[in-house]
Parts: structure tokens; C-alpha cells; sequence
């Protein structure tokens, strides 16, 4: 049985207060790039994108692949041309962190760019932390077993979240 954590309202609201603290956190800086981690990642970068362009913020958005089971099995890849990375500052955008494993790779991708700097956003931390990966931005922190799932729904613009 699936519990409701957020509705797409509070999941609206969520995106919304995530979207003003990375523009207040990214006040005078040049580049602000939301790289969505997919699939749901970059979707959800996407709805943050749309809320600060409303804001008369700029951003641009791309996407990097991770192989989140096994990611050592596969290279990361990113949809980004690394002249775009030059004094940049990169925000990761992911749907749920659970033990931090795929944003930390995915970190490790933009290491070798000289990039401004590089944070984090997840719509839902779980707080199961394996790797030495902190989200900047977070829509709700959640504690959970390890046999719970959290799912996070997509269609178009709109975003829900349960727990199984």
C-alpha cells in the first residue's frame, strides 16, 4: 500500500521555495547551469528552470546520465559542451537522494571542469547517507526504513511523491 508523502500542490509548493533559495544562494553569479540527473532529475530541472525564468533568472539546463545500480559499469555522460562549464556554477538536480552514491559520481563528473562551483538538489533526501554528499537545496527530508521505496511521479508539470 502507497502512502501519499507530497500532493502535487505541496510538490508545486516545494519546487517554488527551492527555486527562490537557489536564487538567492546564486545572487551575482554569471552562469547558473541545472544539470538534471535522469530522468526525473531533469524533468523536475526543468519545472525549477521555468519557476526562475517567471523570476527574471537565467539558467540553462542539461542532462548527465548515471548508471545508478552499478555506476562504475558505465560512463557517466552529460549533454553539456565543457567550454559552458567555464566559471559556472552547476546545480545537480536529482528526485530522491538515498545513500548519495549517483550525486556523488555525478559530482565527480564536473571535477575536472573549472567550474565556479557545484551544488545540490534533491526534491526528497532520505537521510540514508553512504557518501559524503550533502543536497543544498532539499524539498522535504525524510526518514525511512530501508525496505521503504519513495516514488517520485512525473507527468508533464506534474509531481507527486508516495512512500511503499
Amino acid at each position: 500500500m502507497s502512502t501519499l508523502l507530497l500532493s502535487p500542490t505541496q510538490v508545486n509548493q516545494k519546487l517554488q521555495r527551492i527555486a527562490l533559495e537557489i536564487k538567492e544562494k546564486t545572487f551575482g553569479h554569471d552562469k547558473i547551469i541545472l544539470v538534471g540527473i535522469a530522468e526525473s532529475g531533469l524533468q523536475l530541472a526543468h519545472i525549477i528552470a521555468k519557476i526562475l525564468h517567471q523570476n527574471d533568472s537565467e539558467v540553462e539546463i542539461f542532462s548527465i546520465k548515471v548508471n545508478k545500480p552499478d555506476p562504475l559499469t558505465e560512463p557517466v555522460v552529460c549533454s553539456i559542451a565543457e567550454e559552458k562549464l567555464l566559471n559556472s556554477t552547476v546545480i545537480l538536480v536529482d528526485d530522491v537522494q538515498n545513500s548519495g552514491r549517483t550525486m556523488i559520481y555525478a559530482v565527480q563528473y564536473f571535477l575536472k571542469f573549472p567550474v565556479y562551483a557545484i551544488q545540490t538538489c534533491v526534491l526528497v533526501d532520505r537521510l540514508h547517507n553512504l557518501f559524503p554528499v550533502r543536497a543544498d537545496y532539499v524539498g522535504l527530508s525524510l526518514s525511512t526504513t530501508l525496505k521503504e521505496h519513495v516514488t517520485v511521479t512525473v507527468q508533464d508539470t506534474v509531481v507527486s511523491v508516495t512512500l511503499s
